[in-house]
């Protein structure tokens, strides 16, 4: 059995100011019992902490609305020398691309899920969603969310 997931692009490469704030679109979860939202970055200029993203951290809302998005405990990271962070930022990579992962069981969320993210030096953010566990089985590309659904 395969497992039926819905895919998703909720922004893709987002060039974002060193200090600037970079927040992803919605990603709508009704339906769905499970998340698995990666976060792509470009190459930092130094591989240290201090090249790092000073906060990268999921929030929730009922709503689409900017304002109403509020953190997820458990899904705030940020430096060492942050407040109200629940896991220190990786060191990233000068060359290639810096990945982040959060899976989310969506049964103890909100209906909408977003990805914050502030960068020390420009960087590009790029994130993709993939829903599971679907209250109806999302078998063909349409409701994959995708062009092509290719099941071997």
């Amino acid at each position: 059995m395969f497992p039926q997931l819905k895919q998703g692009v909720a922004t893709l490469a987002t060039s974002i100011t060193a200090a600037g704030t970079f927040t992803s679109t919605a990603i709508d979860t009704l339906g769905f019992d499970w998340a698995t939202i990666d976060v792509y970055a470009t190459t930092q200029s130094a591989s240290t902490l201090a090249g790092s993203p000073t906060v990268l951290k999921l929030q929730e809302s009922d709503s689409t609305s900017a304002t109403t998005f509020v953190d997820i405990v458990g899904a705030r990271l940020g430096t060492a020398a942050a407040t109200n962070v629940d896991a220190i930022i990786g060191v990233g990579v000068t060359s290639g691309i810096n990945g982040y992962k959060f899976n989310v069981d969506c049964r103890a969320r909100k209906r909408y899920l977003s990805v914050v993210a502030s960068p020390t030096t420009t960087q590009s953010f790029s994130t993709a969603v993939n829903l599971g566990r679907g209250e109806q089985s999302p078998s063909t590309a349409v409701k994959a969310g995708v062009l092509n659904l290719v099941e071997v």
